[in-house]
């Protein structure tokens, strides 16, 4: 009971937080009596959500389709592309340029291609939105593996251990803090990732509502798909903080009620 009480004391604030927001943006719509295609009330949003012409579920699944693909994508190939970088250093002086060098290419300028090789649909979306989120998984994983104690690797070789035995004893469990915050930043990496896709590749999802609500003027269309997507990052935020408290006990303790 008295954890569920500090839960509830420590999300407070973001909830007050988040309910006054709406009310500062209700009354200046009516207040400063903002015309709707401009800026729309909440309630001339939320009433959009329930017009079954956007068809927000099937959307919605398009989108979230390509978010979750993007997810689980961007975080094996990170953390497998941070094994390869660390485990020899002729591998991290080979790989990691290649890996920075594509990280600084405009994701926007590859959906051409991605559309041309595979076409219209989810997977270009998915690998737009890779594109975006699997370096910082790389780069955190591989800190987290490279920053242990050097006294623990020395001990462990002192007892005849393997290279492998050192990866799987101290450098993964050390790297798992460092996993997370990669995974946090994926989880919302992936959402801005997709909707680039959507945007440039897609002739369906919360993306391609967007676009046709800005030629159309509608606005509240476009503020309710972006409610929509705002959720799926904040949602997907949450489960890797809610498997970070499983996984890393140790690290959330401090920081957590």
């Amino acid at each position: 009971m008295q954890k569920i009480r500090n839960n509830i004391y420590y999300y407070l604030p973001s909830i007050i937080a988040i309910l006054v927001l709406m009310v500062i943006w209700h009354f200046s719509v009516i207040v400063f009596d903002v015309k709707e295609y401009v800026f729309p009330a909440p309630d001339d949003t939320l009433m959009t959500l329930f017009d079954p012409k956007y068809r927000w579920i099937s959307n919605t699944l398009i989108t979230f389709y390509a978010v979750a693909g993007a997810f689980v994508i961007s975080t094996v190939l990170g953390i497998v592309l941070a094994i390869i970088v660390i485990w020899h250093p002729l591998l991290e002086r080979t790989v990691m340029p290649l890996l920075v060098l594509f990280n600084t290419l405009p994701k926007v300028a590859l959906a051409p291609l991605f559309v041309l090789w595979l076409g219209y649909g989810v997977v270009p979306n998915m690998l737009i939105a890779v594109t975006v989120s699997f370096f910082p998984m790389v780069i955190n994983t591989a800190a987290g593996l490279t920053q242990v104690d050097r006294d623990l690797i020395d001990l462990v070789r002192s007892l005849k251990g393997t290279k492998r035995q050192i990866f799987s004893l101290i450098r993964l469990p050390n790297a798992l803090p460092y996993i997370f915050a990669g995974l946090k930043l994926n989880a919302t990496l992936s959402v801005i990732g997709a909707i680039v896709g959507e945007f440039v590749a897609s002739e369906g999802g919360l993306g391609a509502l967007i676009i046709i609500g800005g030629v159309t003027l509608d606005t509240p269309a476009i503020f309710a798909s972006l409610c929509i997507i705002s959720a799926m990052g904040l949602a997907l935020y949450v489960l890797v903080v809610i498997a970070e408290r499983i996984f890393v006990p140790w690290e959330t303790s401090e920081v957590q009620p």
